[in-house]
């Protein structure tokens, strides 16, 4: 049986003090990027835009790509799309509380649970 593809993407959010914070998903006892399956009519990238949008409730067309690389889970390789969003361009608060903005430092722990091709340069 074929798993179906999926595709993973977080946010950078430029803050109007120069901090950044990253766009995550809550499971249980740990955070992940934002993931989902890949429809066959879109791309990869529409389909984590798609995701972002309707899930996340995050105005896409203010996001900018800044890094596409990939990473693999198991045997799994999925393309990791990070995006760049300012603060003062977004109602930047969550009506579902799995999604979440966090520290720099949380993020290098989601990075750890992944083998990924190509370092993604998050400056």
């Amino acid at each position: 049986m074929l798993t179906q593809a999926k595709v993973a993407g977080t946010v950078i959010l430029n803050q109007e003090n120069g901090h950044k914070k990253f766009l995550v998903k809550k499971e249980h006892d740990h955070v992940e990027f934002v993931m989902t399956e890949v429809d066959a009519n879109y791309t990869s990238l529409a389909c984590i835009l798609n995701e972002i949008r309707d899930e996340v409730h995050l105005n896409t067309t203010d996001m900018d790509l800044v890094e596409l690389t990939n990473i693999n889970v198991g045997n799994v390789k999925m393309p990791l799309f990070v995006f760049s969003l300012d603060e003062e361009k977004n109602n930047l608060s969550f009506e579902q509380e799995q999604f979440t903005w966090e520290e720099p430092s949380t993020l290098r722990e989601v990075l750890q649970n992944f083998q990924i091709s190509g370092v993604p340069y998050l400056s």
